[in-house]
């Protein structure tokens, strides 16, 4: 379960702090919890989809969604900017 939605995946494993985030507030009063790691996601297939608040800790920053493969954490396949 992520922010309240079931999935069903085929993970190996779920590090998942996103959910602690209260989307109700501004961002100044979550800022402690914005962090570069919210939310990775590991799938048997070896992809990574990796959630975080960039610049860490900062009220100007934003979300961003990195898709990896083959543990190329340099150049990800994919990745959006959200925010």
């Amino acid at each position: 379960m992520i922010l309240g939605t079931d999935f069903q995946l085929e993970l190996v494993s779920i590090f998942d702090e996103l959910s602690t985030i209260d989307f109700s507030q501004d961002i100044e009063s979550q800022i402690m919890v914005l962090d570069e790691d919210l939310l990775q996601l590991s799938f048997e297939s070896g992809a990574i989809v990796d959630v975080g608040w960039y610049p860490a800790f900062e009220t100007n920053g934003k979300f961003v969604i990195n898709r990896i493969i083959n543990g190329c954490w340099d150049t990800p396949e994919s990745k959006y900017g959200m925010g």
